[in-house]
């Protein structure tokens, strides 16, 4: 003979009333944080008023050299065997010594170096790894 032992632990039901109440209080505050964590494609990364340091790097744009209020794709005064130094956009065969170690970049610098990043960064991502978005505002 098996003695059965019931469990003397009360059930917790889950009410349909407070699952549904979790689920819209999700809805509320989730999409319009998904919302702005998409809507961030407008955001220029360089700034006209903005000082910048000599090789202040910029992720899609490249290093900013002070003394040329521009940035260029290698640090300034970056060195490589058989070419030379390189800053200001071309290489030179000595160091240059900077006087002005930071500047704000010229009004072409910016548009140029915004220019670059929109061309290095062209897939536009919405949710859940789909090219595009809904919540986009410029239409893609």
């Amino acid at each position: 003979m098996s003695i059965r032992y019931q469990n003397t632990k009360p059930r917790i039901r889950m009410n349909a009333g407070c699952v549904t109440i979790g689920v819209v209080a999700a809805l509320v505050v989730g999409v319009p944080v998904i919302w702005m964590a998409c809507d961030d494609d407008d955001v220029d990364p360089v700034n006209g008023s903005t000082t910048y340091v000599n090789n202040h790097y910029v992720p899609g744009v490249g290093y900013y050299h002070a003394p040329y209020m521009a940035f260029f794709p290698y640090r300034y005064n970056d060195f490589t065997p058989g070419q030379g130094y390189y800053y200001g956009g071309r290489y030179h065969p000595t160091a240059e010594t900077a006087t002005v170690t930071s500047s704000r970049p010229s009004a072409s610098a910016v548009t140029s170096a915004n220019s670059t990043y929109r061309a290095s960064n062209p897939a536009k991502r919405g949710g859940f790894g789909r090219v595009g978005s809904v919540f986009s505002s410029s239409g893609s």
